[in-house]
């Protein structure tokens, strides 16, 4: 062995040292090394959300889709027509009661196409509501949205009601073969008297109290709600009848009453008769609109409604000067009195004028409320095509 050889450290002394040095380092390096690993474990659920998203990345706003608007205006065949309203309601708030009333139409339509909804909201609560579920209801039944009118009146016939509903249905069969005639409001002293002015001018048109498929009457006192019910459906016995105060103060013992009588077969009505009867018939196809607001008292507000009522009608095909019923809503006497000068202005027949006060409508500002029923283009064309 040289010299050089000895002073190389032995294999065995090499090996020895190596496994100390791996020792010693891991001995400080492995705990540190672990809870790294650890700590990162930890942080894991933190810097990714379920679906692998950064701890800084916000989720997405969800966006309602807003409700659909109800149309202002819609055109049914007068022929397929039926006429509903709702039960009055006793329990729930007038939330509860909405619902429950439109659950009513919906069941009772069993498939027919609902073209028209009035609503007659009482007490405190926001009327609104009522367009609101109208949008939200329909549209979860896949039912097409009819026109809505919302009027809050000062009491229904029971304490406990906050609103009943009247519908107009569109039937898959005919229902008034010879169409349908319009009564506008008939003013007298008494709910006994109106009723008896409907049925003379049914008599002067060869129409008997069976006839009529609708009644709606506007009590200045609700006096008596079931006698006063009884007493107008027996006079009416196929129709469907509404009574109600249109103020929470009772007044006299006035009321107004509208309705609508069905026509066996085809005939044609002296235009004399129904003039004087407030009465339009309407053979074939009919328009109603939705309740158009004004918002204020002067001649200027009465005629911007009014003309965004007859653009509205037109859109629909209706006949503006041949007008069945013009109904308005008022909440003064101002606004009544603005309207009433108005009208002639926009060729609104007179016959079909009723103006009713009522207590509110579906807007603070809104001084006053008007829909209307008319015939479509169309059935001029077909009534001249008949002669």
């Amino acid at each position: 062995m040289d010299e050089t050889a000895a002073r190389l450290p032995r294999p065995d002394f090499v090996r020895s040292t190596v496994k100390r040095f791996v020792r010693a380092h891991l001995a400080w390096t492995l705990p540190w090394l672990l809870s790294l690993l650890a700590a990162a474990t930890m942080a894991a659920p933190f810097s990714k959300g379920q679906h692998g998203r950064k701890k800084d990345e916000e989720p997405k706003t969800q966006v309602l889709p807003l409700p659909k608007e109800c149309p202002m205006a819609l055109a049914a065949d007068a022929s397929a027509l039926s006429f509903r309203v709702t039960p009055l309601l006793k329990v729930g708030k007038l939330t509860t009661q909405i619902r429950d009333a439109l659950n009513e139409v919906l069941r009772d339509a069993h498939g027919a196409t609902v073209v028209r909804l009035r609503a007659f909201v009482a007490g405190a609560g926001d009327s609104r509501r009522v367009q609101a579920l109208v949008s939200e209801m329909f549209t979860d039944h896949r039912q097409n949205l009819p026109v809505v009118s919302i009027v809050q009146v000062g009491a229904l016939g029971d304490d406990a009601a906050q609103v009943v509903i009247e519908s107009v249905l569109s039937e898959h069969r005919d229902e008034n073969p010879g169409g349908l005639v319009f009564f506008a409001g008939q003013y007298a002293k008494s709910l006994d008297a109106s009723v008896a002015q409907i049925d003379s001018s049914l008599t002067q048109m060869s129409l008997g109290p069976a006839s009529v498929a609708s009644v709606t009457c506007f009590l200045d006192t609700m006096n008596d709600y079931q006698s006063q019910l009884r007493d107008t459906t027996s006079r009416f016995p196929n129709a469907s009848v509404n009574l109600m105060q249109s103020l929470r103060q009772p007044g006299a013992n006035a009321a107004t009453c509208e309705a609508v009588a069905r026509v066996a077969k085809a005939t044609e009505l002296p235009a004399p008769v129904m003039a004087s009867a407030r009465a339009t018939l309407i053979p074939h196809r009919v328009v109603f609109t939705g309740l158009q607001l004004g918002f204020g008292s002067y001649l200027d507000d009465a005629a911007s409604a009014l003309d965004r009522m007859r653009k509205t009608a037109s859109g629909a095909d209706g006949i503006w000067n041949s007008m069945a019923s013009f109904d308005v809503y008022s909440l003064s006497g101002e606004a009544a009195s603005a309207l009433r000068k108005t009208a002639p202005k926009f060729a609104v027949p007179d016959r079909a004028i009723t103006i009713q006060p009522v207590e509110g409508l579906p807007s603070l500002d809104a001084a006053f409320g008007v829909e209307a029923v008319m015939p479509a283009s169309e059935t001029i064309q077909a009534a001249g095509a008949e002669h």
